[in-house]
């Protein structure tokens, strides 16, 4: 079987393409063209071209063999166009219609011919029912939607793969929103040929991808996606919404995808023996992926927490013991060189406050020396941008402090649009920042239980 290559596609076809502005296939290739380094050839029956790129009347007449090819038919239509372009020697299909296995007994043949065109050919289908793939490097959009109403992500270290297409596209729009950048986003449909496990590898071997999100509703060949998820945990997180765990979540998968997954048993529990960190809605499955991919693993439970507003402390603190974490005292020898740093009404214990005289400087001078001390495994961070002291010249410092090697942290930046146009800034610059103190906190857990994989895998190395 071909190798799922997605991320050297240099020429890609639209079978299918339509000259009227907002049909599928003229949609697709309106995302093509703003961004592709690559060539991109068109089949069309009569138009000698399209938004100025030349039509061919059929694949057979094609220049070469497409890297990649987008078949946006009518089901009774695609299969034909499918084996055309298998023959023709293309590498990667994704029909995009639905039609096919959720629609019944015929549709079901229809997708029993295309996994024996995969299966003769070599050629890995991406699909069918599927909103297409999105690769930002190298300019690669075969969404089916327009950028008017969703944003599409820039380029990325979190590989994302949803067996939802419009789940999967709403999620994109979300972490697109907080500045996000993905390294692939892989919408896998019906899955007539290449699956949740295959899309695992693919991004697990990616180099430029530090974290995997899977929204998943059915998982096919499970002991070897967990064994490949284990394999991959090692190196990177990995993230997983799980649909379906419920009877009437399982009953909504069947008649959204036309197939049914056993229930009865704990799937978090089960993920987690092989170093997946389970989710359980979009907002822990974006979150949780932030934190993997631009924060470091947590290795203990001890949390300093630094904020410029009593009142965030005391809750956070609340919060943290919830989740298993502990907000120990300070040593009075520590206690008393934060002291020296922040204003005399502050608190030097923990949580340190340094109320709203606070200054970029003094969060610098607290954090370094917490992070000179053995007395914490990891920081929260609350910056508070209403605080007069605090301006954006802290997130060099946060950036600074999160590439060194020092202790973990998370920030929290609670508040409005000025609140918000910072996190978006921070987490550009690659800090794992959160809008609220609860998900702040469940992003330091997730960081935990990463750091709880890492240390099990390399005891078991070790005996």
């Amino acid at each position: 079987m071909t190798k799922l290559d997605i991320f050297n596609v240099k020429t890609v076809t639209i079978v299918g393409v339509s000259r009227e502005q907002g049909k599928i296939g003229n949609i697709i290739l309106s995302n093509l063209l703003k961004n592709f380094n690559g060539r991109i050839f068109l089949v069309h029956p009569t138009a000698d071209q399209i938004q100025g790129i030349k039509c061919y009347k059929n694949v057979e007449l094609l220049p070469e063999p497409p890297d990649l090819a987008v078949v946006s038919l009518p089901a009774s239509k695609a299969v034909g166009a499918i084996r055309s372009l298998a023959i023709r020697g293309c590498r990667i299909c994704i029909p995009v219609a639905g039609g096919f296995g959720e629609s019944g007994e015929k549709g079901k043949q229809l997708e029993g011919e295309m996994k024996d065109i995969a299966s003769q050919y070599g050629m890995r289908i991406i699909g069918p029912n599927t909103v297409g793939i999105i690769v930002p490097r190298i300019g690669l959009n075969t969404a089916l939607t327009t950028g008017e109403k969703t944003q599409f992500p820039s380029d990325g270290h979190i590989g994302f793969i949803s067996q939802s297409g419009a789940l999967g596209l709403l999620a994109m729009d979300e972490f697109s929103n907080m500045n996000v950048g993905f390294s692939a986003f892989l919408s896998l449909g019906n899955e007539v040929d290449v699956d949740e496990t295959d899309a695992l590898i693919v991004l697990g071997e990616d180099k430029s991808t530090s974290s995997i999100s899977l929204y998943l509703e059915k998982l096919g060949r499970v002991e070897e996606f967990l064994n490949q998820a284990r394999n991959i945990s090692k190196h990177k997180g990995i993230v997983v919404l799980k649909g379906g765990q419920t009877e009437a979540g399982n009953r909504a998968t069947a008649l959204h995808t036309g197939s049914l997954f056993r229930t009865g048993f704990s799937m978090k529990s089960l993920f987690r023996q092989y170093g997946i960190i389970p989710a359980t809605d979009e907002l822990e499955l974006m979150d949780y992926s932030i934190a993997l991919s631009y924060g470091k693993p947590v290795f203990g439970n001890r949390v300093a927490v630094i904020t410029s507003a009593g009142g965030v402390g005391v809750t956070s603190s609340d919060i943290l013991e919830s989740h298993g974490f502990r907000v120990p005292k300070v040593s009075e020898s520590l206690r008393i060189k934060i002291a020296e740093d922040i204003a005399d009404i502050g608190s030097s214990a923990n949580p340190i406050d340094l109320t709203a005289e606070a200054t970029d400087e003094q969060y610098e001078k607290v954090m370094s020396n917490i992070n000179e001390s053995d007395e914490f495994d990891s920081m929260l961070v609350f910056v508070l941008f209403q605080t007069q002291g605090v301006t954006e010249n802290i997130i060099g410092f946060l950036q600074d402090f999160n590439k060194g090697n020092n202790k973990p942290i998370v920030v929290g930046t609670i508040g409005g649009r000025y609140a918000m146009d910072g996190l978006r800034k921070m987490i550009s610059a690659g800090i794992p920042t959160y809008p609220s103190i609860s998900r702040s906190v469940k992003a330091l857990s997730a960081l935990r239980e990463r750091g709880l994989f890492l240390r099990r895998y390399l005891n078991e190395r070790h005996t």
